[in-house]
C-alpha cells in the first residue's frame, strides 16, 4: 500500500516508516516542520493540517491507499496551556484530513491515532475494552475523544474504512525529553559520562504507567492498516503497570550509576490510577502482541543518546 503518514517526522512516525518499508509498503511522509525530513520515505511533503486547501491538494495529488494519522498535539499539559491550538490541530486538522479522503480517495484505509486518555482516569474494576463509554477529563483528552468519535462516524456515515487506535504510553529511542523516560535517560546518561552531578530531577515517582515499546506500537499500526476492521477502535497496551520509581531504578542499573532525586514541582503530576486496557480485539483481528521487554527498551533508549 501507498500510505500517507501525517506527523511523519516525529518520534513514532520514524519508527512506523521503517516498519512499513520492511513489510513492502510505500510510506509517504507529511509533516508541519520542513526541517523534519524523513529520507527513508518514498515521498516527503510538508504543510499544515489546519489548512483545508493544502490537505485537499495533498490527498488529491497522492491518492494514497492508506493513511496513518499521527500528527497532533501529543503532550498532555500543552492542552491546558494552549486549548485553542490543541482543538484546531487535533480536531479540525483531523476533520480536514478525513473530509479530503472522503472526497479524493474514499476507498483508502485510514487509521487515526487517538489515546487511551479518552477513557478517563482509572479503571472500572477490570481491563477497559473499546466498548467502554469515553470519559475524558482534560482539554487534551477531550480533543482526542472528539477526533476519535468523528473518525468512527465517517465509517458509519460514509462507508469509509476508518479506524482509531487508543494507545497507552509508548517509549523508545528518539523520544522527546518532555516525556518522563526520555528525561530520566538523558540525565542518567550525563551522570554516567561525568557531565552532571548524580542528581536526577523528577516528578511523581509513585505513579504507575503501562509502557509499550514504540517499535511494538509501530507493528500494531502496520497490522491495523493491513487487517483492522472499518468502524472499530483498538486498544494498544502491554497490560502491565510499572511504577515510575521502578523505571528510574532500572535505568540507573543499566547505566551503572547511583543517583539521588530532586523533586521538581513543574514535573509533578497527581498520583492517579492508570487504566488497564483490554487488548483482546487487536489480538483477535491482527494477531498483535507486544514483544520487546521493558529492560530491552530502556537499554536501547540509553544507547541512542
Amino acid at each position: 500500500m501507498r500510505i500517507l503518514i501525517t506527523g511523519a517526522g516525529g518520534f513514532v512516525g520514524r519508527h512506523v516508516i521503517r516498519e512499513l518499508l520492511a513489510h513492502g509498503h510505500e510510506p509517504l511522509a507529511f509533516d508541519l516542520d520542513p526541517s523534519r525530513t524523513v529520507p527513508e520515505a518514498k515521498g516527503d511533503y510538508h504543510g499544515d493540517l489546519r489548512d483545508r486547501a493544502c490537505i485537499d491538494a495533498l490527498v488529491d495529488e497522492l491518492k494514497p491507499d492508506g493513511c496513518l494519522h499521527l500528527a497532533g498535539i501529543a503532550f498532555v499539559p500543552r492542552g491546558e496551556e494552549a486549548p485553542d491550538l490543541t482543538f484546531s490541530v487535533n480536531v479540525t486538522g483531523t476533520l480536514h484530513l478525513l473530509d479530503a479522503f472522503r472526497r479524493k480517495a474514499p476507498s483508502a484505509r485510514i487509521l487515526v491515532v487517538s489515546s487511551a486518555t479518552v477513557y478517563g482516569p482509572g479503571s472500572t474494576g477490570g481491563p477497559i475494552s473499546e466498548t467502554q463509554l469515553l470519559d475524558p477529563r482534560d482539554i487534551y483528552s477531550i480533543s482526542k475523544a472528539t477526533a476519535d468519535l468523528t473518525t468512527l462516524t465517517y465509517a458509519r456515515q460514509y462507508g469509509m474504512h476508518t479506524m482509531t487506535a487508543r494507545p497507552l504510553n509508548h517509549i523508545g529511542p528518539g523520544q522527546s525529553d518532555e516525556f518522563v523516560v526520555a528525561s530520566f535517560a538523558r540525565q542518567i546518561k550525563a551522570v554516567a559520562a561525568g557531565r552532571h552531578e548524580p542528581v536526577i530531577s523528577v516528578g511523581n515517582l509513585a505513579s504507575e504507567r503501562d509502557f509499550t515499546d514504540v517499535r511494538d506500537v509501530a507493528v500494531a499500526y502496520r497490522l491495523l492498516l493491513e487487517n483492522g476492521r472499518a468502524g472499530h477502535a483498538y486498544n494498544i497496551a502491554t497490560g502491565r503497570l510499572v511504577k515510575i520509581q521502578t523505571v528510574l531504578d532500572q535505568l540507573c542499573r543499566l547505566a551503572g550509576v547511583r543517583v539521588r532525586t530532586e523533586a521538581d514541582p513543574a514535573k509533578h503530576r497527581p498520583t492517579t490510577a492508570s487504566p488497564v486496557l483490554d487488548t483482546a480485539r487487536i489480538r483477535a483481528h491482527t494477531g498483535w502482541t507486544p514483544a520487546v521487554p521493558l529492560d530491552g527498551t530502556l537499554q536501547d533508549v540509553l544507547a541512542a543518546l
